[in-house]
């Protein structure tokens, strides 16, 4: 009994010291110096990291001896003067603006999504995206992002494209960039150039956040994702200040709900590094053949439309370890949501049916925990006579344990079990787009928000209580150590969102009638 008291203490102990570490401490994971090789079907090059101490891109001094020369084989020219004119697409799920001033894309708004005051969510932070950038020159990156193009537009009835066309004769100078973009939260661009001098690559620039407004978590990663073809591998610079990537099937920057994930037709190299404020970070694509072709999704993290496109976009939702786990039961929340149209409940009738499939692991651990309180005079007697030889005192424990065929760990082996099936779900509920502005009933208007007069984290505590309670522990110690979870649980689930409260609220009223009904039919 003694054994399985002080595995409960570290099974509880070990689910408060996560949710803790996951509000306050966690950070993305690192990625480390190594090759990762591709998917077998992907025929791309394996990937490959270099690190570099280089605080954003390098920079070129430019001496302005002669206007419109050139210094050393780097080309020199005034940005291009103009009156800027916008370009506006709209669709049924987004509308976005793109501007003749450095053919960038200046907004990107979600129709159907809002930030949390309800206005469409802006996708576009900074200075806008796909600015031009060349490494290693930033005044002519500059110079071309300063410059008005010449605009052409294309609409077709499943397609609008825009052109921007930079031409300057006398250099020879020529950019041109492509937009093209279709219903579906997706669109394709191409960069062709021709820079004489000593510009050897050129591509497009992303950042430094996407959905600025989006809510910031500590629950899950925000930032700068590569995708090898296997793995989406989570890029947090620590010591180096960028990292330039080769080989990749895609590369995204990512909030909370939302992603822009860039998708190479042509080799292309990515370099990312640090904004100036924390949590900030750039992605420039690079193409070393003069030509930059790629196509984008800016959406939604919704797991059904990511998956539909074949690349593995999916993988921009951080399920965590137990993502083997998380991915069914998001598929039956949204399964259960299709009948009762409502995620509140679905969350708890997706609790119940887990606690019944868990119900007989349930029942066998209170047999085995009810077995052992009766060995304990036995126990206690083998204690008193061995306790000057504790390999005696083992060997006839376990002799004990045999004789009356009892496993020391099987009240706590369903426990076990069911951690996994816990963290698989406090991820989806984390970072489910589908809750996010769900409502539930009464006060709870969003349930990836936290409860606004914290009444489910209290009636949680209350309940975590009453089952403290109803589980005794002959140690005075380990009582009231286990005493203090609830008020600890309670404070920490205060912020949590409402979504998780409510299952952990639910899985503690379903546990208390469950342990109520063993002792009651069981006993």
């Amino acid at each position: 009994m003694e054994t399985e008291k002080r595995l409960l203490l570290v099974v509880a102990f070990s689910i408060l010291a996560v949710l803790l570490y996951q509000k306050f401490f966690a950070t993305p994971t690192h990625v480390k110096e190594k090759v990762v090789t591709r998917a077998a079907k992907v025929e791309k090059p394996p990937l490959k990291r270099v690190v570099s101490e280089a605080q954003g891109p390098p920079a070129v001094p430019i001496k302005k001896k002669e206007k419109g020369g050139s210094e050393e084989g780097v080309i020199i020219f005034k940005p291009v003067k103009g009156k800027a004119q916008e370009v506006t697409f709209s669709f049924p799920l987004y509308k976005v603006t793109l501007s003749s001033r450095g053919a960038v894309m200046k907004s990107y708004l979600l129709t159907r999504y809002g930030d949390d005051r309800g206005e469409p969510m802006e996708l576009v932070g900074g200075e806008g995206y796909f600015r031009y950038y060349i490494p290693g020159n930033r005044g002519l990156s500059e110079a071309l992002d300063r410059s008005v193009y010449r605009v052409e537009v294309r609409e077709g009835e499943k397609e609008k494209r825009v052109s921007f066309v930079l031409d300057i004769p006398g250099q020879k100078v020529r950019v041109e960039k492509v937009f093209t973009f279709y219903p579906d939260y997706r669109f394709e661009v191409e960069v062709k150039a021709s820079l004489p001098g000593a510009v050897e690559s050129e591509g497009v620039l992303v950042g430094p956040r996407v959905a600025p407004k989006d809510r910031k978590s500590h629950y899950s990663f925000s930032g700068p994702l590569i995708y090898n073809g296997k793995k989406a591998i989570e890029v947090k610079l620590k010591k180096e200040n960028q990292a330039i990537y080769s080989g990749f099937i895609w590369t995204s920057l990512q909030s909370l709900y939302f992603t822009a994930s860039l998708v190479p037709k042509v080799p292309t190299e990515v370099t990312i590094w640090k904004g100036a404020t924390k949590g900030e970070y750039y992605l420039a694509l690079v193409s070393k053949k003069g030509n930059l072709a790629f196509w984008s999704f800016m959406g939604p993290k919704d797991y059904a439309l990511l998956k539909s496109y074949g690349v593995g976009l999916e993988e921009n939702i951080r399920f965590g370890v137990f993502k083997i786990l998380a991915k069914p039961a998001l598929e039956i929340l949204k399964f259960i949501y299709n009948y009762v149209h409502n995620y509140g409940w679905a969350i708890i009738i997706l609790t119940i049916l887990i606690k019944i499939v868990f119900h007989p692991l349930t029942v066998k651990g209170y047999k085995s925990m009810n077995k052992m309180q009766e060995l304990q005079p036995y126990i206690k007697r083998l204690k008193e006579t061995y306790k000057d030889d504790p390999q005696a005192l083992n060997r006839e424990m376990m002799a004990l344990y045999k004789k009356y065929k009892v496993n020391p760990m099987g009240g706590c082996l369903p426990m076990l079990l069911q951690i996994p099936v816990f963290f698989a779900l406090y991820k989806v509920l984390m970072v489910a787009i589908e809750l996010r502005h769900a409502p539930f009933i009464f006060w709870i208007a969003d349930l990836s928000a936290k409860d606004p007069y914290y009444i489910t984290p209290i009636l949680m505590g209350l309940t975590m209580l009453i089952q403290q309670k109803m589980t005794p522990m002959g140690d005075p110690t380990q009582a009231k150590m286990m005493m203090l979870m609830p008020i600890v649980f309670t404070f920490l689930f205060i912020n949590f969102p409402s979504g998780l409260v409510i299952y952990w609220l639910v899985n503690n009223i379903i546990t208390i009638f469950e342990q109520f009904l063993i002792k009651k039919v069981y006993a």
